[in-house]
């Protein structure tokens, strides 16, 4: 015969949220996602279709657009 028990409590769990991915490749996934829709990405596009501020968009935006870039080109063997 089955006998069916409770479930202990845990109690309260001591995860910590996931740490913020960095400012960049935050930035260099929107760049590759305006891309891939047929947007030209710009800085004024950047910063309209995004909570990015054009200071950030200047600082990090060609680091961003060159990390993007780089992981939209397929390797084919």
């Amino acid at each position: 015969m089955i006998q069916y028990q409770p479930h202990q409590t845990v109690g309260q769990l001591n995860t910590q949220p996931k740490a913020e991915r960095p400012l960049v490749e935050r930035m260099a996934e929107r760049v590759r996602e305006l891309g891939m829709n047929g947007i030209a990405v710009t800085k004024d596009v950047l910063f309209e279709h995004t909570d990015f501020t054009l200071e950030e968009i200047e600082q990090h935006g060609r680091e961003a657009c060159n990390l993007a870039r780089s992981r939209s080109v397929r390797q084919v063997a």
